[in-house]
C-alpha cells in the first residue's frame, strides 16, 4: 500500500472563468437579426446576444424542450406566448416554457437587443444550420440574398423548433404594445 501525502497528490484541475468582450464571440446573419454567441460551453447556459431589426421578430413556433428566455437590453418588443401577450421593455426579462408557441415582433424605429439564455443548444444549432457568418456586427444588409425558406423550415423542426405559423403582424403588434 502506498502512502500518499495530500503535499504531493497530483492537483486537481480548477475551473477557469469565462468571459467574453464586447463586440466578441461568433456571429451570424440570422433572417433580420445579428446573432452574436457569447457563452457556449458544454454543461454551461448558451448565451446569444441577438440584435434584431425594427419590425423583425419570429413566426410563431414552439420548442420542443427548450424553455426560451431573455433579458432585453435595448428596444421594444410584443410578445405572444399561448394566450398570454404582452409588451417588452429594456431591462425587463421574459421566460417561455417549452410547448408553448410563442412569437415576437419589434416594434419602434429602433432594434432589439437581447441576451437570450437557453439550457441546451437546439436554437443555437438552427441558428448555425440557417444563418450565415458575419462579415461585420451589423444588421443583415438589405442586399443578402434571401435565405431558402423551406431548407429553414426543415432545420428549425429538425433542431427542435418548428414554426407553426406566421409572424406577428404589425396591426396585432400595435395592439399589444398600445
Amino acid at each position: 500500500m502506498t502512502d500518499t501525502h495530500p503535499a504531493t497528490a497530483p492537483a486537481a484541475a480548477q475551473p477557469m472563468a469565462r468571459y467574453t468582450t464586447a463586440r466578441t464571440g461568433e456571429a451570424y446573419w440570422f433572417f433580420d437579426s445579428l446573432m452574436v454567441i457569447r457563452a457556449d460551453q458544454p454543461g454551461q447556459p448558451v448565451i446569444i446576444e441577438a440584435t434584431v431589426a425594427p419590425g423583425g421578430g419570429a413566426p410563431l413556433h414552439v420548442h420542443a424542450d427548450l424553455d426560451d428566455s431573455f433579458y432585453l437590453v435595448a428596444g421594444r418588443l410584443a410578445v405572444r406566448c399561448g394566450e398570454q401577450a404582452f409588451a417588452v421593455s429594456p431591462g425587463d426579462y421574459v421566460a417561455l416554457p417549452h410547448g408553448v408557441p410563442h412569437t415576437f415582433r419589434v416594434v419602434g424605429d429602433e432594434p432589439a437587443v437581447m441576451l437570450q439564455v437557453h439550457a441546451d443548444d437546439s436554437f443555437l444549432r438552427f441558428v448555425r444550420a440557417v444563418g450565415r457568418p458575419a462579415s461585420s456586427r451589423s444588421l443583415p444588409p438589405a442586399a443578402l440574398p434571401a435565405s431558402d425558406m423551406d431548407a429553414a423550415l426543415e432545420a428549425a423542426a429538425r433542431t427542435g423548433q418548428p414554426v407553426i405559423g406566421p409572424p406577428m403582424s404589425d396591426e396585432e403588434a400595435a395592439l399589444i404594445t398600445a
